[in-house]
């Protein structure tokens, strides 16, 4: 059978040369060309110009166009050329979604980057030290095993490395830029503004919680405002973006302090700061700015009356503290810190400590820092007779309070051997606070008088209160309390006196001279509220068992507590503190319990006048005797020291006290 294909003859043969070219198509030498789109869809052109097909489809012919060398390799025109105009714009919307989810990212486009500072030598925090449980540990005793060497807890050879921070951005033009857009802010609110506020901070703020140096004052300000007036760089020195953050939390306070709301930095701080916590989360290892910015931030949010956001912050600053070692005693005793500078971090630790339990009582959420984590000694601050020193007893006190109030387990003969231990706990406490004003943390700080004698107050009404709680944990309940007459009248006689001295708080910020503000400091505000609501839920809980021995007892009270929540609302003028709803919901359970009005004068409460932190004295009410000084426990009582957990509970829920 012969092949259906004949072969080329010899004289057709093509030279190796050419076998890689591609072989000519005689057809192209004799026919007209067809046009592209008519070849793309196989069809037969019209031969007219142009041919009837290109004109369905609105495209160029080039039928007869004379032929190219290299038709066959370059690619076909597009048969659709609005499907490349589409393409485009499919492009040109991709991009401009990758661009909003960029800004969607970045919360604050167009903003500098926050640069920290670079820690010396002094400053760059010592790591913590290594446990046995951790493998360095155990590689330190290798190596001291091998070489004979002294095995140190902290080796240098498995340390994790610190990083390399380089670069220095005083030397170029755009650090000034960043300067200048991060204190924009600050910057237009003026320097004589600024510098109030500054000092409103140093004053008002500061003798409560130290946590900032007090060197960020007005140097600070006047290095950022001379950035507006000097172009040479020296200006810069010692001054970074993350100093810019500190000052507009500064100021945001102050202006808080003053019940400036309506401030942008007041109004929405978090809207003007680059510092985030992801941003802190984000470096290897935090900084004491990192530290400061959390604290002053956790401050903001509980002058807004936001406590749930108030307590996250603190235990984020509580977190930090705990990354960096400052509740270790070796932290500072292997440190190159001066002293100065390890003064002012204990203050700091003492600060977030206290913050942290205040935000906990507030909020009603567990407390990140325990005390079985903590050395005492970090906690013991520089002057020993100023009000954060007297505040990390008491809440060192009521911890302890609390871990019985808000037991599970119904109160045993030992807890209330506990809660009398507890008590004379608390009077020792009571005699250590000092009888003249609070000794202010630095000698610069110059609080004013009416804030000295409202925080000598607020230090008795805490010791006061935390005596009213051992007092009901001395019951199994609160039903059995009630149940005796004699108790109960104990229990409210102090519920009394817990009013009254709220009451001469209001009038002692009454009493301010030279200022229209006529309320308590904002800071300790929110807690003596919360303390003035729970004496009064005494009273109605007592009342609701018993309106005909207890009314009368509780009514003149009570509309105390009412008129006191009244001007507290006119003055706070904050929607966050629901004082009104607060008032209609205690009025609410009044007029149900039927409890009695009150005649129309009542005696000024004996209270009023400037407290003695020691109690009792001339000044001894019906219920003094419930909180007279108790003799020294017998000594079977200390070994119950090492059988109660001293720590506090993981919850806090004052409801599991009124259950």
């Amino acid at each position: 059978m012969k092949s259906t294909t004949q072969q080329p003859s010899s004289g057709t043969k093509r030279s190796l040369s050419a076998v890689g070219e591609s072989r000519p198509r005689k057809r192209e030498k004799y026919a007209r060309v067809a046009c592209a789109l008519c070849k793309i869809r196989k069809v037969r052109c019209s031969g007219n110009q142009p041919c009837n097909r290109c004109e369905e489809l609105q495209g160029e012919c080039v039928y007869n166009d004379p032929p190219h060398p290299d038709t066959h390799n370059t690619p076909p025109q597009s048969a659709h050329p609005g499907l490349d105009l589409s393409i485009l714009r499919v492009n040109r919307i991709c991009e401009q979604m990758q661009q909003k989810m960029a800004r969607f990212v970045d919360s604050h486009p167009g903003r500098p980057c926050l640069q920290r500072k670079v820690p010396t030598d002094n400053e760059i925090p010592h790591p913590k030290n290594q446990t046995p449980t951790d493998f360095r540990y155990t590689l330190s005793l290798t190596h001291f095993t091998l070489t004979g060497r002294r095995a140190v807890s902290n080796s240098s050879d498995f340390s994790p490395k610190r990083p390399c921070h380089s670069g220095n951005g005083l030397v170029s033009p755009d650090f000034l830029i960043s300067l200048l857009q991060a204190a924009h802010p600050v910057l237009e609110l003026g320097h004589a503004k600024v510098t109030q506020l500054v000092t409103i901070f140093k004053n008002e703020v500061y003798p409560i919680f130290p946590c900032v140096s007090i060197q960020l004052g007005h140097n600070l300000v006047d290095m950022l405002f001379s950035l507006l007036n000097r172009t040479q760089y020296e200006a810069t020195w010692n001054l970074e973006v993350i100093d810019v953050e500190l000052a507009k939390a500064v100021v945001a306070i102050a202006m808080l302090v003053k019940h400036d709301t309506q401030s942008p930095l007041a109004a929405d701080l978090e809207d003007h700061l680059l510092w985030s916590v992801d941003s802190c989360y984000d470096q290897d290892q935090p900084q004491f700015e990192d530290i400061i910015m959390a604290t002053l931030l956790s401050l903001y949010f509980d002058l807004k009356h936001r406590p749930v956001k108030a307590w996250r912050l603190s235990g984020v600053a509580a977190k930090l503290c705990l990354e960096l070692g400052l509740h270790r005693e070796s932290f500072f005793s292997d440190t190159q810190l001066c002293p100065d500078r390890i003064a002012d971090c204990k203050r700091l630790f003492a600060c977030v400590y206290d913050l942290n339990r205040r935000c906990s009582f507030y909020s009603g959420l567990p407390w990140t820092l325990h005390d079985r984590e903590i050395d005492l000694s970090n906690l013991r601050v520089e002057p020993p007779e100023s009000y954060l020193a007297a505040m990390i007893a008491i809440d060192r006190s009521l911890s302890e309070t609390w871990a019985i109030v808000n037991s599970p387990t119904p109160q045993s003969e030992k807890s209330r051997e506990r809660v009398e231990f507890l008590n004379f706990q608390l009077q020792k406490l009571v005699s250590s606070l000092p009888i003249a004003d609070f000794t202010p943390p630095k000698p610069s700080v110059n609080p004013p008088p009416w804030l000295d004698l409202q925080l000598k107050q607020f230090c008795h009404l805490r010791v006061h209160y935390i005596r009213l709680l051992n007092y009901i944990c001395s019951f199994k309940s609160l039903t059995d309390l009630l149940s005796d007459p004699h108790s109960a009248r104990k229990l409210l006689t102090s519920a009394a006196e817990s009013i009254d001295i709220q009451q001469g708080m209001m009038l002692s910020a009454a009493a301010r001279e030279g200022e229209a503000d006529s309320s308590p400091s904002p800071l300790i505000l929110p807690s003596a509220i919360k303390i003035l609501v729970c004496s009064v839920s005494f009273m109605l809980l007592a009342v609701s068992h018993y309106p005909a021995d207890y009314a009368p007892l509780c009514s003149d009270s009570f509309y105390t507590a009412r008129e006191i929540l009244t001007n507290a609302q006119i003055t706070v003028k904050d929607s966050d503190l629901d004082i009104r709803g607060t008032l209609e919901e205690l009025q609410r359970i009044a007029d149900s319990i039927q409890l009695p009005s009150p005649p129309p004068k009542r005696p000024t409460p004996s209270l009023l006048l400037p407290l003695a932190l020691g109690g009792g004295g001339e000044q001894g009410s019906a219920g003094s005797d419930v909180f007279e000084g108790l003799q020294t426990p017998d000594p079977s009582f200390f070994p119950i020291l090492d059988e109660v957990n001293l720590a506090g509970p993981d919850m806090l829920y004052m409801n599991n006290m009124l259950g």
